[in-house]
Formats: C-alpha cells, sequence, structure tokens
C-alpha cells in the first residue's frame, strides 16, 4: 500500500487546489510514485477524509487548500503517527509562511514528498483548536463589518473596503484586562493576537518571530492608538516592523487571559467565532507536519 494520500479542495483558491491536484497527480504517475487520493465535497469532509487516511494507515497526507482546509486535515492528525503536508491553494495561506513552504506547486511537492516530519505546537482559544494565530479586536470588527456590507450588488472587495473604512472612522478600542504566568496588563487594546505563526490576513507579519515548534505562543497587543495614528502604524504593522512601538507589547508565553470591554468575537485561524472572555494555551508538539529539512 502507498503511505502517500492527497486531499483537495476543489473550492479552495478558486480553482487552483483542482489545478494543483491535477499537476501533483500527473507528476506522481509520470514517476510511478503509488498514491490514494479524495476530493473533499461539503465542510468538514476533510477532517473526516484525514481521519479515514489515517485509519487506513497512510504516513503522509497531502492536502491542497487554504488555511481552513489544512485546519480540518490537522485536527483529525493530531497526536497521530500520520504527518501533514502542504500544497498551499487558499487565498491567504499564512500557516505555510512559518513553516517556510513555498507556494509554488513543484517545491511544495518536493518538501512533501522529501521533507522531514517535525512535531509542531498547536493551541488552543477556549475550547477551539488552532494551529497559526487566534485574537480579536480590529481585524474582526472589519470581517464582521464587511459581512453586513455584501448584497448580491456588492463584491467582496468592495464590501470588505466598506467595512474598513466603517472601521476606521469608528475606531472601537476595548479596555482590555490580560493575564499570564507571571504578568498582567490592562491597555485599551486594539488588537490582540496569539500566534503559533507568524502571519495572518493573507500575509500581515503580526508576530513576526514566531516559531511553530518551540513550545510557546508569541504575542502581540497595539493598544492607545488614536486615528491619527493609523497610517504610520498599519504599514510597519504588514510588513513585521511595529515592534518596538508605544503602541505595541510583545511577548512569550504558554497561556493568556483577555477580559475586554464590550465584549468582542475572536477570530480562530480566520474562522469568526464566539469570543471573550478568552484563554489561549499552547499544546507543544501535537501534530507531525513535512517541511523543509533544517527548516
Amino acid at each position: 500500500m502507498s503511505d502517500l494520500y492527497l486531499i483537495w479542495n476543489p473550492v479552495a483558491g478558486n480553482g487552483a487546489a483542482s489545478s494543483a491536484f491535477q499537476r501533483v497527480a500527473a507528476y506522481l504517475t509520470q514517476r510511478q510514485v503509488p498514491y490514494a487520493s479524495a476530493m473533499s465535497e461539503y465542510p468538514g469532509h476533510v477532517k473526516r477524509l484525514a481521519a479515514a487516511a489515517v485509519e487506513a494507515g497512510y504516513r503522509r497526507v497531502l492536502v491542497m487548500g487554504g488555511d481552513g482546509t489544512v485546519r480540518e486535515a490537522a485536527e483529525a492528525l493530531m497526536r497521530t503517527e500520520a504527518a501533514l503536508a502542504i500544497i498551499p491553494c487558499g487565498s491567504g495561506n499564512d500557516l505555510v509562511r512559518a513553516l517556510h513552504i513555498p507556494s509554488d506547486v513543484e517545491a511544495a511537492l518536493e518538501i512533501a514528498l522529501r521533507g522531514e516530519p517535525r512535531a509542531m505546537d498547536a493551541a488552543m482559544a477556549n475550547e477551539e483548536l488552532y494551529f497559526n494565530i487566534a485574537g480579536f479586536g480590529f481585524d474582526v470588527d472589519v470581517l464582521v463589518a464587511t459581512e453586513r456590507y455584501k448584497t448580491k450588488h456588492s463584491n467582496g472587495s468592495i464590501a470588505y473596503l466598506r467595512g474598513l473604512l466603517s472601521c476606521l472612522l469608528h475606531l472601537n478600542l476595548r479596555k482590555t484586562t490580560i493575564t499570564w504566568p507571571g504578568g498582567s496588563m490592562e491597555r485599551d487594546v486594539l488588537i490582540l493576537a496569539v500566534g503559533n505563526g507568524t502571519h495572518f490576513g493573507g500575509g500581515m507579519n503580526i508576530t513576526p518571530g514566531a516559531d511553530p515548534f518551540d513550545g510557546l505562543l508569541n504575542v502581540c497587543v497595539i493598544h492607545g492608538v488614536a486615528r491619527r495614528h493609523v497610517p504610520s502604524i498599519l504599514p510597519k504593522f504588514l510588513s513585521g516592523k511595529h515592534i518596538g512601538s508605544s503602541h505595541v507589547d510583545y511577548f512569550q508565553t504558554t497561556e493568556l487571559t483577555a477580559v475586554c470591554e464590550p465584549a468582542s468575537r475572536i477570530e480562530v485561524d480566520g474562522e469568526i467565532l464566539p469570543g471573550t472572555p478568552v484563554t489561549f494555551r499552547i499544546l507543544p508538539k501535537a501534530l507531525r507536519v513535512i517541511v523543509p529539512a533544517q527548516a
């Protein structure tokens, strides 16, 4: 039996995953690499397919999709001997940035086939499992506002722009009490992000230097920001150069609790869920993932 099982999400990246699967299948067939495969058909199906692959004895589960697809598969592979391999095919592809997996299909496939399995951390936000970044604040407000502006006459980009402008005009800072082992603070929070990975929102380097293999969460608290500060802070925030700003607290921990007023929903690997108060905690070495050798 083959050790390799492929799962692809046909809606990921507006069809990018389907295209990637065709290229991967052709490559494997040409080189006589045995594999089995399945296409996800509905939300939650990737998790079921990955669990079935583990049950059948496959040792490498190669997923083609975005961060949501990867998260589903990772949930099923936690605490098993099977390893997750990724070919990024979504719109954001944020987790792979911290794993040093390239966006090019052939290069990512080479890592999937010849990379090394490493024990990666996972994390929890309340009872929700995540692998990249979770948090609350301005980014969640924008996504919630975007949903309000979506109509059959307004595409996603226009709705997002309207949501962003609305949130900038009515900047919402939350009075937040943050506690962690050995420390506490109170801040007027614009964004609180707790990262196992480094990027969110399709490339924003919110927790630079975070290492998914070190057993620690990287915490970024952006606070005390007036509307006049936004033009100077946002470019730094996008590039990961915001650390050291007087409006930023940045530290590492294994657990953190945040209570804020007004309450906020939380973002967990790109999914908006019921929120605060919220406790984040690390789950060390929870998942085997295929990464470049010596990454």
